[in-house]
């Protein structure tokens, strides 16, 4: 009778442990190495639109942490490695990797473990493992510590990506697993499944932590690669950076994203590598001017900052693809999609297009006005407020209807990071409510509940 006690606590703690595994996924589960869970936190149900989940790895080396992300990526996300045009590509890009970033290149080594691939087999890019793909179509906003209540440095930030109205590529269903690592490039459907996964972006998103035995932990939302895929990203020192569109920087539009004949990191690789190693915003730059960075699509600058008050925009210029900090020191900082190192001033670029909510330079100017109008210290609220004046929730016109195109945007997610307190709080698209302005066509959008996720060693 004496033991039934303690037998009932070990009982009780029990189910709680099961109860907890029966909403997640563990993988690694170990005395050493790394222990890997997942989480669907939203699923497309009830006609929503995003799939999104939550991948906590805690320990490990580089190498087993890029075997447990490889494979979630097979078994979650279905991720594929893009093939190279020729191995020689495939050596030439590992062999850059290890002279740039050795932790990444241990995760790359992992990552072909976990497609079975050998060591020396660089037919397959291992630094990307893909799933989806897109660009990040954005507005952002910072606060540095000494502008808020609670002194904190705060940034808000929107992620928008096209919705076309004709194609739902945020509900259609997709066999996405007709395009295998086995797909032969000069299939004929190769273009088009390759097509369809860069086209369902909004599909499915990630939320991931990372806590190395080494390195600095790290909270990612991003999407298109789970081993490097930073859309938004915070580290345990405080630093944060975002990347944003920008049609008025260097873009190479014929690079590829990764595989094919690529040798070089793409910028969300970049961005991955600069939270693992990087404490502040000097740091940061650094590392961004040492680095060889692919600009595929569509050009793209960064926000980056810390919880010192230290920001910088970095942008490459269009002709001679020099990398331009733009430094501000406990400023608020706004950012939409247009280069400030070469329009410093919003004053003098007026709205391209009045009449559509999702104008470049219109956004720039509410945050602009937003913050020289505020009275008194910034808040979280304050940076909600901030990206709900902003965010992608408008149709198209009935000329632009009328004139052949179907795609507008929306707004996928929306997140305020607490750089002080190392936490990101998000809310996801769920779907459109109802139109209303009927001058700017725009829409209530319903979003999920708020998700807080915060870096804990």
């Amino acid at each position: 009778m004496k033991r039934t006690g303690p037998l009932l606590v070990v009982a009780f703690i029990l189910v709680v442990v099961l109860l907890f595994l029966g909403s997640a996924v563990v993988y690694g589960s170990y005395d050493k190495g790394p222990r890997t869970t997942t989480e669907v936190l939203l699923n497309q149900e009830n006609g929503t639109y995003m799939k999104v989940i939550h991948v906590v790895v805690r320990g490990g080396t580089e190498e087993e942490i890029g075997y447990e992300l490889g494979k979630v990526g097979i078994e979650e996300f279905n991720s594929i490695l893009l093939p190279f045009d020729d191995p020689v590509y495939g050596e030439e890009k590992e062999q850059y990797i290890k002279g740039y970033d050795e932790d990444l290149y241990e995760r790359v080594q992992g990552v072909k473990q976990a497609y079975q691939l050998g060591e020396d087999n660089y037919s397959y890019d291992a630094s990307f493992p893909f799933y989806v793909g897109g660009i990040p179509l954005c507005s952002a906003i910072y606060f540095p510590p000494v502008s808020t209540e609670d002194g904190h440095a705060i940034a808000g930030r929107n992620m928008d990506w096209h919705y076309n109205s004709d194609h739902d590529e945020f509900t259609d269903v997709t066999d996405l697993s007709l395009f295998t690592n086995n797909t032969d490039i000069n299939d004929e459907k190769f273009d088009e499944l390759l097509a369809d996964r860069i086209g369902t972006l909004a599909q499915v998103v990630q939320v991931v932590e990372i806590y190395p035995d080494e390195g600095y932990a790290t909270l990612v939302i991003g999407t298109m690669d789970l081993l490097t895929g930073v859309v938004d990203g915070l580290n345990e020192k405080g630093l944060y950076v975002a990347s944003l569109q920008d049609g008025d920087t260097y873009t190479d539009a014929f690079s590829d994203l990764a595989g094919f004949t690529s040798t070089r990191l793409n910028y969300m690789q970049v961005l991955g590598s600069i939270l693992e190693h990087c404490a502040n915003v000097e740091e940061a730059k650094q590392w961004l001017a040492n680095s060889q960075v692919i600009m595929p699509f569509m050009g793209v600058h960064f926000l980056i900052c810390d919880d010192s008050g230290a920001a910088t925009v970095a942008e490459y210029d269009d002709e001679s693809h020099e990398l331009i900090f733009t430094d501000y020191q406990d400023t608020a900082v706004p950012l939409t999609n247009y280069a400030i190192c070469l329009k410093p001033d919003i004053s003098q670029y007026p709205p391209e297009k009045p009449n559509d909510a999702h104008d470049d330079y219109l956004r720039s100017a509410k945050l602009h006005d937003y913050i020289s109008d505020h009275e008194g210290a910034f808040t979280t609220d304050d940076a909600w407020d901030a990206m709900e004046m902003v965010e992608a929730n408008a149709d198209l016109s009935s000329e632009e209807i009328l004139a052949g195109e179907n795609e507008t945007d929306r707004l996928l997610w929306t997140v305020v990071t607490d750089l002080t307190d190392r936490s990101m709080t998000v809310k996801f698209i769920l779907k459109d409510g109802p139109i209303n302005n009927e001058t700017y066509r725009t829409h209530d959008l319903v979003l999920s509940e708020p998700f807080t996720f915060k870096l804990e060693r």
